[in-house]
């Protein structure tokens, strides 16, 4: 990181790296409170926030939001690992789930299952505190579910006690070189302080909006970037929790940047070095638009389908295990016959003999392998493959 490569205000951020006295590390400012932003960047902000607008109004209409937001947020642990290299997909993610990892399943797949687990930690967290609830505490909490199975090395659950960098094997070579770990404590306070746990200040006369909220918290947690490893993992977690937390439904925004993921890199690299907030600001809009229109046209989708499915299972009796289930895959479309008879609350030789008839029915695809016996929604999983 040369400091030519950074704006004359970033500049005065920098300070030298212990043990490397020809490098400098950046200690930003606090998380701004305001920004004055370009008219293009403004307009990507109210398209932003119809979109958002939309998709909260949508969900309060459709049925099944629950089960679909929970495929949603496994569709989303995909996306957000693969944005750090991780190869698993939403199939392989769900089966390791149903088979409760039986088969062992590859080392990635435990990966981006630790992901659902961090994220359903913060889901239950906010739900019950509302924005009160997002701490730093959490954040290490969510890190600590995130990291499960790592080495003790990378610290999983407490900040980085040695000095990071971003882009090379060589500091001296690297893209980004965050604060010394002696300043992450205090960036993070200040941060959950004044953004994460936003509350408008007196002297404030127009409070910041939600969006520009989500722009400000991820781009100053990836610039601090507090852990060893799993930071862009936990910056992306923070935003659909400040969603949910405010009554919004917890949109993902991982597969736009997956994507488009150069891009990503790029505009918040552009706030990091030259606080190039109209870049950020309005890639990260773009991002939540396409995200909106995806998630309420895989809702509408998967209700579509689940109607259908219920269409061709008229001739059973409504409370039948075979009649329930449908619902069932729409949050889990791989799925054991064990769990069906946990979720349904029936017998196990009823929950097999309910997925036997949606095999038969062309709903269900069979198990392929004797142990460990999953079943696939092949409609549903196509549905979500899709962008």
């Amino acid at each position: 990181m040369r400091k030519t490569d950074l704006s004359v205000a970033r500049q005065r951020c920098l300070v030298r790296v212990r043990d490397h006295p020809n490098c400098w590390a950046l200690v930003p400012p606090g998380t701004p409170r305001s920004l004055d932003l370009s008219q293009a960047s403004n307009e990507e902000l109210r398209n932003a926030h119809e979109a958002l607008g939309a998709l909260q109004a949508a969900t309060m209409n459709l049925p099944n939001v629950d089960l679909i937001t929970r495929t949603l947020g496994r569709r989303e642990a995909v996306q957000s690992s693969g944005i750090e290299g991780t190869r698993t997909d939403l199939p392989g993610l769900l089966e390791y789930e149903a088979t409760r990892g039986a088969e062992g399943g590859t080392a990635d797949a435990r990966v981006v299952e630790s992901y659902v687990s961090s994220l359903d930690v913060g889901l239950q967290t906010v739900h019950i505190y509302g924005r009160a609830g997002l701490t730093v505490e959490l954040v290490k909490t969510l890190h600590q579910a995130l990291m499960a199975g790592e080495p003790e090395g990378l610290m999983p659950g407490q900040f980085r006690d040695g000095q990071a960098w971003i882009g090379s094997d060589r500091i001296e070579d690297a893209r980004f070189v965050p604060a010394p770990p002696d300043a992450v404590p205090r960036l993070m306070d200040e941060l959950a302080t004044s953004m994460l746990r936003y509350v408008p200040a007196e002297d404030e006369t127009v409070s910041i909006s939600i969006i520009l909220q989500l722009a400000l918290v991820h781009a100053q947690f990836e610039t601090i970037h507090p852990f060893f490893d799993g930071n862009g993992r936990v910056g992306r977690l923070l935003m659909p929790l400040m969603l949910a937390a405010e009554g919004h439904p917890p949109l993902y925004l991982s597969g736009y940047l997956l994507r488009h993921r150069q891009a990503y890199y790029d505009a918040l690299a552009g706030v990091q070095l030259r606080e190039d907030w109209d870049g950020w600001v309005g890639f990260l809009c773009r991002a939540l638009v396409h995200s909106a229109k995806t998630s309420l046209a895989i809702a509408q989708d998967l209700n579509e389908v689940h109607d259908a499915w219920m269409v061709d299972l008229r001739d059973l009796r409504s409370d039948s295990t075979a009649r329930r289930l449908p619902r069932l895959l729409l949050g889990m479309p791989v799925i054991s016959a064990n769990q069906v008879a946990e979720q349904l609350k029936t017998s196990f030789p009823a929950a097999n003999e309910a997925l036997k008839l949606l095999v038969e029915r062309k709903i269900l695809e069979g198990p392929k392998r004797r142990r460990n016996r999953v079943f696939r929604a092949p409609r549903i999983l196509e549905r979500l493959g899709r962008a």
